[in-house]
C-alpha cells in the first residue's frame, strides 16, 4: 500500500523508499524519541515509521536500563578513587609537616654546631677574636669557658702561640671562681701552680728564669726573642739550635739574642776570616770539628762553651807554630818532623799543655818565633856536644819560652859558655824576643 509523503503530499509506494532514505528517516525518528509526538503526529505517521519509533524507544529504554548500573559503578569507583587520592593528599601533608619539623631541628643543630666551630676557631687562634663581627663575638662570649670578650681574646692569643689544654683548665677556674675577672684568670693561667702547667710547658725559658729567682719575660718579649734566635740560626745554618727547646735554654740562661748573635759571629769571624794558620791548626788538631760545630759550642753555655774557648785557644797557639814552620800535636812527645841528627830527638810540649798554661795568641806568636830562630842551631850544637852537655832542642826552647824553665835556661847558657859564636848569637836572639814578649 502506498504511503503519503507528509512533507510534499506525494504518495510513494513502500518499495520506492530506498534503504538510504529509510535509514535517514529512522535516525530522525530515533532522535525524536525523547520528544513525545502528538496524537495527530502519531496518526499521520506511516505504520512502518510507527514501528520503527516503537523499536527505537524500546531500544533506548533497554539501553538506559543496562547503562544505569554501569554508571553507578563508575561513579562509585570515582568516589573511591577520590577518597584514596584525598587520603594520599592528607598523608603527604602530614609527611611534609614531619619533614619541616626535622628540617627545623637540623637547622637548630647546624646553628649550634656553627657557633661551636666559631668558638673553637677563636680558641685555637685560627680566627682572631677582634676580627669577628659583633654577632659572632657574642657567640664566643656565650661559651661556658669564657665570661667576656677580653678573656676570649687572651685565650685565643695564648692558643695561637702553642699553649695547649686551656679550655679544660679555664673551666676549672670558672668553677672555683665564678666571678673572677679576665685579668685575674690570666694570672692564674700563667703563674698559679695549680693551673699554669700548659703555659709553663710552652714558655719553658720563663720557668727556668723563675726557678733561678729572676722575673719571667713578658709574652711578647719572649716570642720576639724566639723570632730573633730563629733568624740568627737560619742565617748561619745552625739547624740544631733552631727550635723552641733551644730558645728556652738560651732565655733561661739569660743569653739574649744580641749575645747569641755576637757569640756565633765572633766564632765565625775568628775561624773563617782569621789567620789561615789558625784554621789549619784547628783542622789538624781536631779533624772531626767543623766551623758549624764551633758556632754551636758557642751557644751551649752549660757544657760546650768552655770546650769551645779551649779549642779556639788551641787553634790560635797551633796557628802561631804553623806560621813559623813548626809542626804541632795535641800532646807532648816527638814531633812529626824528625831532627836531621841521629843522636838528637826532636820533641815538643804539645798544644794542650800550652793551653793549660793559659798562653795567649800574642805570647804564642812571640814564643814560637824565638823557638824557630834557635831550633836548627841548637840541635846541631846538641848533636856535636851531646856527650858533654845536656841536649837543648825545640822542647827545651819551648820550656824556656813558655814555662820559664830554669833547667832549660841553664842548658842553653852552658852551651853559650862554650863561646860557640853561631849558637851564642841565636841564643841571644831568643832571650831578646822573650823579653820583648814579656816571657822572661
Amino acid at each position: 500500500m502506498a504511503q503519503p509523503f507528509r512533507q510534499t503530499g506525494v504518495t510513494l509506494p513502500d518499495e520506492d523508499l530506498t534503504p538510504e532514505f529509510q535509514a535517514r528517516q529512522t535516525a530522525k525518528q530515533r532522535a525524536k524519541v525523547t520528544a513525545q509526538p502528538s496524537k495527530k503526529e502519531l496518526a499521520a505517521m506511516p505504520a512502518k515509521a510507527k514501528a520503527q519509533l516503537r523499536e527505537a524507544i524500546a531500544e533506548q529504554t533497554a539501553a538506559r536500563a543496562i547503562s544505569t548500573p554501569a554508571i553507578l559503578d563508575k561513579l562509585e569507583e570515582s568516589i573511591l578513587q577520590y577518597e584514596s587520592d584525598l587520603g594520599d593528599f592528607y598523608a603527604n601533608i602530614a609527611r611534609l609537616e614531619e619533614v619541616a619539623a626535622e628540617a627545623a631541628e637540623e637547622g637548630t643543630k647546624a646553628v649550634k654546631e656553627g657557633d661551636k666551630i666559631i668558638a673553637d676557631a677563636v680558641v685555637s687562634g685560627v680566627i682572631p677574636y677582634q676580627s669577628l663581627p659583633p654577632v659572632f663575638q657574642a657567640v664566643v662570649n656565650q661559651q661556658p669557658q669564657f665570661s667576656d670578650a677580653g678573656l676570649a681574646a687572651a685565650i685565643a692569643a695564648l692558643k695561637a702561640v702553642g699553649v695547649e689544654g686551656l679550655t679544660d683548665i679555664m673551666a676549672q677556674i670558672r668553677e672555683l671562681y665564678p666571678d673572677i675577672s679576665s685579668d685575674d684568670a690570666l694570672l692564674l693561667l700563667k703563674f698559679d701552680p695549680r693551673f699554669n702547667g700548659p703555659y709553663m710547658k710552652r714558655f719553658v725559658g720563663n720557668k727556668m728564669l723563675m726557678d733561678k729567682g729572676f722575673a719571667p719575660l713578658d709574652d711578647k718579649v719572649y716570642l720576639a726573642n724566639e723570632m730573633a734566635y730563629s733568624k740568627i740560626f737560619s742565617a748561619y745554618g745552625l739547624d740544631k739550635f733552631n727550635n723552641r727547646e733551644q730558645y728556652a735554654k738560651l732565655i733561661g740562661n739569660l743569653v739574649a739574642p744580641e749575645e747569641a748573635s755576637e757569640r756565633v759571629s765572633n766564632v765565625y769571624e775568628r775561624v773563617t776570616r782569621g789567620p789561615q794558620d789558625v784554621l789549619k791548626a784547628l783542622k789538624e788538631l781536631y779533624p772531626e770539628l767543623s766551623t758549624k760545630d764551633l758556632m754551636e759550642y758557642a751557644l751551649d753555655p752549660e757544657t760546650q762553651l768552655p770546650a769551645l774557648k779551649r779549642k779556639i785557644q788551641a787553634g790560635e797557639i797551633g796557628g802561631a807554630a804553623l806560621a813559623q814552620g813548626l809542626s804541632i800535636a795535641p800532646e807532648e812527645g816527638p814531633t812529626k818532623v824528625r831532627a836531621p841528627y841521629s843522636n838528637v830527638q826532636r820533641n815538643a810540649l804539645g798544644i794542650e799543655t800550652l793551653v793549660s798554661e793559659g798562653i795567649t795568641r800574642e805570647q804564642a806568636v812571640a814564643g814560637y818565633s824565638a823557638v824557630a830562630g834557635v831550633q836548627d842551631v841548637a840541635e846541631k850544637l846538641s848533636a856535636i856536644y851531646g856527650r858533654d852537655y845536656k841536649q837543648y832542642g825545640r822542647l827545651e826552647a819551648e820550656k824556656e819560652a813558655f814555662l820559664k824553665s830554669a833547667e832549660a835556661k841553664a842548658a842553653r847558657e852552658r852551651l853559650s859558655a862554650r863561646e860557640i859564636g853561631e849558637f851564642s848569637g841565636s841564643a841571644g836572639r831568643l832571650a831578646s824576643r822573650d823579653r820583648a814578649a814579656g816571657i822572661i
